[in-house]
């Protein structure tokens, strides 16, 4: 793994995301990983309009032991705040980081992924195939007419804290086969989409991942867990008292009647 400098916007005064190359044995165990046989579809978890995506494992954990957690903690202890808590405080432990879900893209001509943003901590994108080159495809129809060609661009949304208020700057990353390996690792909450590409039959692939904060211990599980189902008890004992209540409120009222109204139970009773 080496950091990547490669398009950097000159007009951003700070970059949300980093940008990396794998290396060999990183991309061999990714592409061991997406040949495998049998992988579930997971086309109906995504935003992309694309045409096949599969859940990955990642066996003993390899790739973010590898290249994942580092990146992990890098971005997360950029954060002042964050180094301060746990590092100069210490008021609690360190929080634990986990590779939650882990998925490869096959994008074939003129699908697209619109824009979005993911649920999670933080999320990456590794570009393994690219069948075309951004200067061809800016040339082609229709981004050639374009005063901003982005075919086959991948971009980020920024907020514009410089420009007029709720505005966007749109950081389009140019992509060729020469950035195969390459992976931008970035807050789940930045926004991005991939443009189509176009003029090819080959597909562009691409694995990405989610990170969040660790799964909880057995023990907290287990109190959740029996949290939730004292709670359940609850409700129904609760239930149970409000039907008692309501069935003495009714026999009450209708005592009431009888005995301080009884010609008005005479007039409804006939």
């Amino acid at each position: 793994m080496e950091w990547y400098d490669k398009q950097t916007p000159k007009f951003i005064n700070y970059i949300p995301w980093l940008d990396i190359k794998l290396n060999e044995e990183e991309m061999n165990f990714l592409k061991d990983t997406i040949s495998e046989e049998n992988l579930e579809d997971n086309r109906n978890e995504l935003a992309g309009n694309l045409s096949m995506s599969k859940s990955l494992p990642d066996k003993n954990d390899w790739f973010y032991e590898t290249v994942i957690k580092k990146l992990t903690k890098r971005l997360f202890y950029r954060n002042w705040s964050n180094y301060y808590k746990y590092h100069i405080e210490k008021e609690e432990p360190p929080p634990e980081f986990r590779l939650d879900t882990f998925w490869v893209n096959y994008q074939k001509q003129h699908e697209f992924n619109p824009a979005h943003e993911h649920s999670s901590l933080y999320s990456f994108v590794v570009f393994m195939k690219i069948p075309t080159h951004w200067k061809e495809q800016h040339n082609n129809p229709p981004s050639r007419a374009s005063g901003a060609p982005q075919a086959s661009d991948f971009a980020f949304i920024l907020p514009n804290i410089t420009g007029p208020e709720l505005s966007t700057i749109v950081s389009s990353l140019h992509l060729g086969p020469e950035d195969e390996g390459r992976l931008l690792f970035f807050p789940s909450e930045l926004k991005h989409l991939v443009y189509p590409f176009y003029g090819t039959e080959e597909e562009r692939i691409t694995i990405s991942g989610n990170i969040k904060i660790g799964k909880l211990s057995q023990e907290k599980l287990d109190r959740r867990n029996t949290s939730n189902k004292m709670s359940r008890d609850a409700r129904i004992e609760m239930l149970k008292q409000m039907e008692k209540v309501k069935q003495e409120h009714t026999e009450n009222v209708e005592i009431y009647k009888r005995k301080f109204f009884p010609e008005l139970l005479k007039e409804n009773e006939r």
